[in-house]
Order: C-alpha cells, then sequence, then structure tokens
C-alpha cells in the first residue's frame, strides 16, 4: 500500500459542504475537533488567525485548516469573495499521528496543484446549478479535493517530521504496517525492532526522533483509531477488543477511556449519533 492510501485508510474522512457564495463581512471558525477547506475562486480574502496575524488571498486559492485551528474569514473589499467552505471531520478521532504530522494550515494557489482546478469548478458548477442530489456531490468532491492537497503534501515532503517521514524511512515504514496488521499479535518492542533489523536501543530512539512517540504509545493510539474505525461499522465490543489485542472487555474499556476521556460505549453513542 503507498504512504497516501495508507493515510486515507487511518484517518477515514467525511466532508460536508455548508456555505457556498458570496462572502462580504466576517465569518469565525472555531469549531473544536473539526478542519475546515475554504476555496476562493474569485475576489479577495483575509484569513486572521487566532493570534491576529492576517494573510491576504488575491488569486483562486485552497485554504486547508487541518487540526481545528480558530480563525477568521473577512471578505469586505467591494467586490467580497465567491467562496465554498466545507468541515472536515476525521471519525477517528483529531488525537491521529497522521493529523499531527500535517502542517496546521495549508495554502495552496489553485494553479500550483495539477488537476485542483477542475475539481474546483466542478464544485462550483454544482453549487450554482442546484440540481438534485447536490449536497452529496458537492460533499465528495471536497473530498477528492483533500485527497489532493494531502497527494501534493505528501509529495513535496513537506513535513520533515511526524507519520509522513515515518512512511518514506524504508525501517519504519515496515513497523508502521507490521503494527496495522498485526494489532492482536505480537508488537512488543522486541519484536518491531526485529521488524526494523535494528537494535532494540537504535529502534527506539530512531522511532522517537521521527514519531515523538515511543513504540508502545503509537501501539496504544493505533489500537485505539482502529477500535473506532470498527465501532463506526458497528461491529460487536467484545470482537473489536480482541482484534485490536486486548485480552478482555475491561482492558480495553481502560485503555480507551485512558486515551478518549470516554468509555468505548458513550464514545460509539456520540459519534454514531453524529453521522447518522
Amino acid at each position: 500500500m503507498d504512504r497516501l492510501s495508507y493515510i486515507l485508510e487511518q484517518l477515514n474522512v467525511n466532508a460536508g459542504v455548508f456555505f457556498s457564495g458570496q462572502l462580504c463581512g466576517l465569518a469565525s471558525f472555531e469549531e473544536e475537533g473539526t478542519g475546515y477547506i475554504h476555496v476562493l475562486r474569485a475576489g479577495s480574502l483575509d484569513i486572521i488567525e487566532a493570534n491576529g496575524e492576517k494573510v491576504m488571498l488575491q488569486e483562486p486559492t485552497l485554504v486547508f485548516s487541518v487540526r481545528s485551528q480558530p480563525h477568521q474569514l473577512f471578505g469586505g473589499h467591494r467586490e467580497g469573495a465567491e467562496l465554498v467552505c466545507a468541515s472536515v471531520k476525521f471519525q477517528t478521532g483529531s488525537r491521529n499521528p497522521v493529523l499531527e504530522a500535517l502542517p496546521s494550515v495549508v495554502i495552496l494557489p489553485l494553479s500550483s496543484v495539477q488537476g485542483l482546478e477542475s475539481f474546483v469548478n466542478v464544485l462550483f458548477s454544482e453549487a450554482e446549478a442546484g440540481r438534485e442530489g447536490k449536497d452529496a456531490v458537492m460533499n465528495r468532491l471536497v473530498e477528492v479535493i483533500f485527497v489532493n492537497v494531502l497527494r501534493h503534501i505528501v509529495s513535496e515532503g513537506a513535513t520533515p517530521k511526524g507519520m509522513l517521514s515515518a512512511l518514506a524511512d524504508r525501517q519504519l515504514s515496515k513497523v508502521l504496517h507490521y503494527i496495522n496488521s498485526n494489532l492482536n499479535g505480537d508488537v512488543s518492542v522486541e519484536r518491531l525492532a526485529d521488524v526494523a533489523a535494528m537494535s532494540r536501543s537504535t529502534f527506539i530512539q530512531h522511532f522517537k526522533s521521527l514519531l515523538a512517540l515511543a513504540p508502545g504509545e503509537y501501539v496504544q493510539n493505533t489500537r485505539i483509531a482502529t477500535a473506532k474505525k470498527l465501532m463506526l461499522k458497528d461491529k460487536p465490543m467484545s470482537i473489536i477488543g480482541f482484534e485490536v489485542g486486548y485480552e478482555d472487555a475491561s482492558g480495553f474499556s481502560r485503555a480507551f477511556k485512558k486515551n478518549t476521556g470516554m468509555t468505548p460505549r458513550d464514545w460509539k453513542k456520540l459519534n454514531m449519533t453524529a453521522i447518522a
């Protein structure tokens, strides 16, 4: 599996368009746990970040706020700003090594990414036409645009540390794929060091240097993220715990609550309701 496919599998992304049209004035975006994609097709737009810094856009541009960074958009110039805005939610949650590896905000002129402008044109065409199924089509188009943004980030090597770097590392990429395929098997540090063909101490040091996590912490995070995906597929809780490497339901519940602050059943109830 290539890096981008692996990343998308880990994120389990859903996009939802909530605004399309002319923005004249100020709009704020602060919802916790939500990323945003803003696409400027025409006009000019100011992005005001939480620290007060301002970025001015005067050409067709895509803005991807990855980790729920509070920000404001201002389309206050004479012509305003022609925009589509969408929320991007990750069903496995924001505590995800992939998300942490991405830049917090990505700003890309549409002309800088091959093919991106074509998808954006179709997106605006759907917004303007008002045909049946418009919302569903626009949401899928935003997900395709999201994939193209990730492809650009991966190909440009824009993240010197974190998951993307680890996936590009010959030894650690084997380890990450091994962990993902063997969550209910032997994922001890000794076994992972063997997979990487490194000594135990060298492996731990190398792993931490790229992922800023100890191997055991990464395994636990991956187990919980995988459990979330299985829960959203409505698999029985007892089977999920075993599949992600816990010997009994109580051990799984304790680990899940430590990672998320919620019991598995409470998390499932909340998130199944949110996507219903």
